[in-house]
């Protein structure tokens, strides 16, 4: 079996499927009709088990028999079974939207998250992005822009007002961004990556981002802890704009809560 065969059997496996019914798909794709004692023999899966496989396969529309003598199947094509997944899915989140929907939660027990592992962190940026109605401010590292690259650009083109900030050198800017143009190599000498994402002044992720199972990070709508995060996105591009010498007031406008407010004329 090589890597890709692995690949969509673990993918398959991800759906729900188990990795017996992958194998028998795959040695189906590859050839068909086939008898149950071809697919055991390709598919390296026992003859005592092979029948009950092909059986649940034809129950979930994955295979059809064709002819009795002896039995043959056949598989569903791929472009099919896309859309068979797609289709069955789709039933399923909806049944279980309405169904959650009856509950009566406590909607301050969902004020704070934790994430765990990067991937998981990645996915749950993607969905405050998507969610995002007006305003969208981030400070990560360009890894971090890169994965986030098609969601910031649809937000971008929804009307997002979205600011950036970096120590490392962004490879795809998008909204305004403000960054030290560091090479990201040398910043982890000295630095782990971390992110900051503050949405609509509502919703906050922050935490590390290893790259591996290791990373952490909360979200949440803690009130207190988006204001912390907003006022860190403000002092990372105050300092920028003093160590290079820029103007950074009109970038720091569109973080502030009340931009109309000067904060140099309440401090005299």
């Amino acid at each position: 079996m090589d890597h890709l065969e692995k690949e969509i059997i673990q993918i398959l496996t991800e759906f729900g499927f188990t990795e017996s019914v992958g194998k028998a798909y795959l040695s189906l794709l590859k050839k068909n009709p086939s008898t149950g004692y071809e697919i055991s023999a390709r598919s390296e899966i026992p003859r005592s088990a092979i029948y009950s496989v092909l059986k649940k396969m034809e129950t979930e529309g994955l295979i059809n028999s064709v002819a009795n003598s002896p039995r043959k199947y056949v598989p569903l094509p791929p472009a099919s079974l896309i859309e068979h997944l797609g289709h069955l899915h789709t039933h399923r989140i909806n049944l279980l939207t309405d169904t959650l929907g009856k509950f009566k939660l406590d909607e301050e027990s969902f004020d704070f998250w934790h994430l765990h592992g990067y991937n998981n962190i990645i996915l749950k940026m993607k969905e405050c992005i998507n969610n995002c109605r007006e305003k969208l401010f981030i400070n990560g590292w360009d890894k971090e822009f890169v994965k986030l690259n098609t969601e910031l650009l649809s937000a971008e083109k929804r009307g997002i007002e979205i600011t950036a900030f970096s120590f490392s050198k962004i490879s795809k800017n998008v909204g305004v961004t403000l960054s030290y143009d560091l090479v990201e190599k040398d910043l982890l000498e000295v630095w782990k990556p971390k992110i900051l994402i503050v949405s609509d002044h509502e919703i906050t992720i922050m935490g590390g981002m290893e790259n591996d199972n290791s990373a952490r990070a909360i979200w949440t709508r803690n009130k207190a802890i988006t204001e912390i995060a907003t006022d860190h996105i403000i002092l990372d591009i105050t300092l920028a704009g003093k160590r290079m010498n820029i103007d950074t007031t009109p970038i720091v406008k569109r973080v502030m809560r009340r931009p109309e407010i000067h904060l140099d004329e309440l401090l005299k």
